[in-house]
Parts: C-alpha cells; structure tokens; sequence
C-alpha cells in the first residue's frame, strides 16, 4: 500500500533493494532438500501442501534419462 499513498518511498526502497542485489546481499531462497528424478515429484507435491517448503522447491532432472518416448 505504500506505493498509492507514497510513491516517493516506493521508489526509495526499490533503489536500496537495487544497491544491495548488485553488492550481493541478496539472493534466493531455496529450500535445502533436492528433490532428484521424476519419480520425487509426488514427494515434493506432498511436503509444499504439509507447508514443509519454505523459498522454492527445485525437481532436478538428469540430462537424457527422461527423453521423449513417441
């Protein structure tokens, strides 16, 4: 609600946000458990409804081992 009632401040918290991406005080949150495979999306989908998931949930794939099966 900031922006509709002090566009100035919105401005001013975005330039900060700014200075510190690009100093590298910021970065992603990723939570700490790797999810590996196809077979772990079924886990993944169950620990982000039980909010076990805090930042993003990342599902890795190995290179060729899913390729497309026309």
């Amino acid at each position: 609600m900031t922006d509709r009632t002090d566009p100035g401040e919105t401005a001013e918290i975005w330039r900060g946000l700014k200075v510190m991406w690009e100093d590298g005080l910021l970065g992603p949150t990723v939570f700490d458990r790797s999810y590996r495979g196809l077979e772990s999306v079924v886990s993944a989908m169950k620990d982000l409804q039980a909010r076990y998931v805090w930042g993003k949930a990342v599902v890795l794939l190995e290179h060729g081992r899913y390729g497309s099966r026309l």
